[in-house]
């Protein structure tokens, strides 16, 4: 009898839907193809934690990491040795397009956040990709290769390093 808490917690976890994510994390592969076939692909990492942190690392072929939070955004590129700040508008940040997400079968999700449409996977119960077009009509697919979902991340993550040196633009 002892062990059925614990049972309970683990089936609950086991099939958590899109809008019980409070944190996520993974190594990414984002591949972006314009109108005429052309594909960009970008590796990095990502880490996510309501209410609304995020980290977009890039590390492949350029480095840059973005930070989101509910008010700013700020870029820092270390190949420009360059960060850039602005606020944020009607943005919208990725845990809520997930929490958006209404179920289309098994493993798909779709979610219209600012009038941008999303197609969501999931796979195992764990976020595998996000599909969507972009404001330029290229088609962008992000996949999540080690999704990590509801573990600890620590704020300081989340706080953006700008080395000294470099030029700041403000928006």
């Amino acid at each position: 009898m002892r062990f059925l808490p614990l049972t309970l917690l683990f089936a609950v976890t086991l099939f958590a839907s899109p809008q019980d994510i409070n944190s996520f994390s993974s190594p990414f592969e984002q591949r972006i193809v314009d109108e005429h076939g052309k594909v960009i692909t970008y590796r990095g990492e990502l880490w996510a934690a309501k209410p609304q942190n995020a980290l977009w690392s890039y590390q492949k072929p350029i480095q840059k990491s973005v930070y989101i939070n509910a008010k700013r955004l700020i870029i820092v590129e270390p190949q420009l040795e360059q960060a850039t700040i602005r606020s944020l508008g009607d943005e919208i940040d990725f845990l809520e397009i997930i929490k958006k997400a209404k179920k289309i079968d098994n493993d798909h999700y779709t979610a219209s956040v600012n009038g941008q449409a999303y197609t969501i996977t999931f796979k195992n119960d764990l976020l595998s990709a996000i599909q969507y077009k972009d404001g330029y009509d290229n088609k962008v697919t992000i996949q999540f290769l080690k999704p990590v979902h509801n573990t600890a991340i620590p704020s300081s993550r989340f706080q953006p390093s700008i080395p000294a040196g470099y030029d700041v633009l403000k928006n």
